[in-house]
């Protein structure tokens, strides 16, 4: 029987750390590596052979379009007590990518993911607005 490795694959709800890069960001040479953080995948598209993946940066003290993640789950996830999850941009890119950074295991995502309720609560936040993208080489 085949084992399905799930550690490397990306899935929507799937909690990664990646150098998230801001809108603003790509034209400030100082931020030419960002910092990395916890980045929630929205969506995965597969095509042929190829899957290009749109994160949502995780962050403290956020401003702008947001939605809160639950204390329980923040912790759950081991994510800071104040941490948001933002929906005005996001990063897309080729899975895995270079902006990646694995975790103690060498897997690609966290061992938790996401709750069915926040990524519903995220959905209803981004009805009726857009999403800017920093697209990823």
């Amino acid at each position: 029987m085949q084992h399905n490795d799930t550690s490397h694959r990306p899935e929507t709800g799937a909690i990664i750390d990646f150098r998230y890069l801001g809108h603003n960001d790509g034209n400030d040479p100082a931020k030419s590596m960002p910092d990395v953080r916890p980045c929630l995948i929205w969506n995965v598209r597969a095509i042929e052979t190829l899957q290009l993946v749109a994160v949502l940066p995780i962050i403290s003290g956020a401003t702008g379009a947001r939605v809160s993640i639950p204390p329980a789950e923040r912790a759950a996830l081991g994510l800071d007590s104040m941490a948001d999850v933002v929906f005005e941009e996001a990063n897309v890119f080729l899975w895995p990518g270079p902006h990646l950074e694995p975790q103690a295991d060498r897997s690609l995502v966290r061992p938790r993911r996401a709750s069915k309720q926040l990524l519903n609560a995220i959905a209803d936040a981004m009805t009726g607005r857009t999403c800017n993208i920093v697209f990823r080489p």
